[in-house]
């Protein structure tokens, strides 16, 4: 199971609203774990989400994306380096 995030494009005309979407994905096997004004985000098979996308025009989604920002270490090294210099 993938997580991906289903967003309402903007100039979607007689797009699904939000409950019908969340419906909709429900119906297909789909579970929608967070669902926010004009986004969700749906936890499927990867099959199962894009027939949810094709069930729901005006709609588009992509896989999630989780990054972390890891903290670079050389500054604190550097500084530690130049306080010992003789």
């Amino acid at each position: 199971m993938a997580r991906y995030v289903f967003s309402l494009t903007t100039a979607a005309i007689g797009a699904v609203p939000l409950a019908s979407a969340k419906r909709t994905a429900n119906a297909h096997g789909a579970t929608v774990l967070r669902a926010l004004a004009g986004s969700m985000l749906v936890e499927a098979p990867p099959a199962t989400a894009a027939a949810v996308a094709k069930a729901l025009p005006g709609w588009r989604y992509s896989p999630e994306r989780k990054t972390t920002r890891v903290p670079e270490r050389t500054p604190l090294q550097r500084a530690r380096q130049l306080t010992k210099a003789p």
